[in-house]
């Protein structure tokens, strides 16, 4: 694991993946697996946030004021992720009147300092992780900046070379060269008609903006009329395009948080809303018997790799490779285990994969195929896997009818349907009526009396838990007959066949929960 200190802008990583995600309602579950992807190479990393109101708005109400409103559903779906973040051991920092950039600086400055240095040995450089340009003023021999792709956007390092090399400035210049061309994002507005390139040859040949400017005030022949009156104007608002610039290094931020080791607060994989989603799934049998042992796939996700770290389209990952596990005990604790008698099964259940080895490795590269980045770590993919095993499904089928839902594992409500059906166990389990204020399952379970469920619209509004914005953005606004269904089915599934969908939850029944 390195031992950098990663410091990432929250707000850079999670704006690009709401406006680019078709579902609003799961952008939490990408950023958590951004960030989790991000970090997963890295000891110390901490996540900084933007407060709701800038010091930067007291000292010109015009900063930012050409920005939209923030959307509510952003905001929801932002709150969702701190929490997970939280819940997974991150410390997430925010300050009252301070930007995620000025916690970025406070906590690079207190990083370089002497005593810091030497608690962590010559790798504790600072990597800072997000878009902004702002923060290339921090760069240094021991800051570097990671710019991670996004869209076309190429994944970028950014240290004292290439700074140079892309602005034509030194970092430190950087506040005078953001000063002179502006920042249309910010709604600060430099000096008219100066564009990258004439910034960045006048901070070569004067150094700074202070120096710049009393050159033209000495009457410095070698500016052309039209610079000349530009920087003239630009002159009386300097101070005070600098000081929206410039990044304060005195947030109130707990920077020993950063070196708290990180513990997840909960590591259960399968944690649901009701008492019978206590029952975990265990590993199901893997080879030639019945393992029984005392961690279920949720531990597995827990232990730490070995291997080293790959890196993946400019992020690095930590593959799940672990050091050789002694024979007879447990591959996620080290305890012992007890084999038993195998169980002879169907020939469907004769799955791939076949053991835990084989089971690791597939895991392992379908993370890094980006196809399944949403479960943000390869044993999170493991755990799928195994559990849809131990239900009869194959690997890619398990990780088709399993759905992350605000960090949770979820099946399919059509999946749970196929599995009472497949069961043996019922004479039917069908859909008696469906509109979109109504649905209604009958089910036959062999032996016993009919019994039927309906669920309403009404129903599925108390259970809402937002606001109505979010009800016409979600499912159920858009397809409430289908909504219905899957919360019908669902309900009447663990009703009458427990034994079949072991306390099952669908996606649809989390949603707005």
């Amino acid at each position: 694991m390195s031992e950098k200190l990663v410091l990432i802008d929250l707000s850079s990583i999670a704006r690009p993946i709401y406006e680019t995600q078709t579902d609003p309602q799961r952008v939490a579950t990408g950023i958590v697996a951004r960030i989790r992807a991000l970090a997963s190479a890295h000891r110390h990393v901490a996540i900084c946030c933007d407060s709701k109101k800038s010091f930067r708005r007291d000292l010109d109400p015009t900063y930012k004021a050409q920005r939209a409103e923030t959307p509510a559903v952003y905001l929801h779906q932002l709150g969702l992720a701190i929490e997970t973040l939280r819940e997974d051991g991150f410390p997430v920092w925010s300050a009252d009147g301070f930007e995620a950039d000025d916690l970025i600086a406070t906590a690079s400055f207190e990083a370089c300092k002497v005593k810091v240095y030497q608690q962590l040995g010559n790798s504790s450089d600072v990597l800072i992780v997000s878009a902004d340009k702002d923060l290339l003023q921090l760069v240094s021999s021991r800051v570097e900046q990671f710019r991670p792709s996004n869209g076309p956007t190429v994944a970028k390092t950014f240290d004292v070379a290439a700074v140079v090399e892309r602005y034509g400035v030194q970092p430190h210049q950087m506040l005078d060269y953001l000063a002179l061309v502006g920042d249309t994002s910010d709604n600060i507005k430099g000096a008219d008609g100066i564009g990258e390139k004439k910034a960045a040859a006048m901070l070569q040949k004067f150094g700074n903006l202070d120096d710049l400017m009393a050159a033209v005030a000495a009457g410095d022949e070698k500016f052309t009329p039209s610079t000349r009156k530009s920087l003239e104007e630009f002159k009386p608002r300097m101070d005070l395009v600098r000081s929206l610039l410039r990044l304060r290094t005195d947030a109130p931020i707990p920077f020993e948080e950063i070196f708290r080791e990180r513990v997840p607060a909960d590591v259960a994989v399968f944690n649901g809303e009701g008492p019978e989603d206590d029952i975990a799934f265990a590993l199901p049998s893997l080879s030639a018997g019945v393992v029984e042992m005392e961690d279920t796939a949720a531990r597995i996700g827990a232990a730490d790799g070995n291997g080293k770290a790959e890196v993946v389209d400019g992020t690095p990952l930590t593959p799940s490779v672990q050091a050789p596990i002694p024979a007879g005990s447990n591959p996620a604790t080290g305890a012992l285990i007890r084999h038993v008698d195998a169980v002879p099964v169907d020939w469907q259940r004769e799955l791939e994969p076949r053991d835990l080895s084989q089971a690791k490795d597939l895991s392992t590269s379908l993370f890094q195929s980006r196809l399944f980045s949403a479960y943000g770590h390869p044993a999170g993919i493991m755990a799928t896997v195994l559990a849809g095993r131990e239900i009869g499904m194959q690997a890619m089928t398990a990780l088709r009818a399993f759905h992350i839902i605000d960090g949770r594992p979820t099946l399919s409500a059509g999946a749970i349907h196929a599995m009472i059906l497949s069961s043996g166990k019922a004479e039917y389990f069908r859909c008696s009526e469906r509109t979109p204020e109504r649905a209604t399952f009958v089910t036959k379970r062999k032996g016993e009396p009919e019994i039927s469920l309906s669920f309403t619209i009404e129903e599925g509004r108390m259970a809402w838990s937002k606001d109505d914005a979010a009800w016409k953005k979600s499912g159920w606004g858009k397809n409430p007959a289908d909504m219905l269904v899957a919360r019908a089915s669902t309900k009447l599934a663990r009703l009458v066949y427990p034994d079949v969908v072991h306390g099952l939850y669908a996606p649809e029944e989390m949603e707005g929960a």
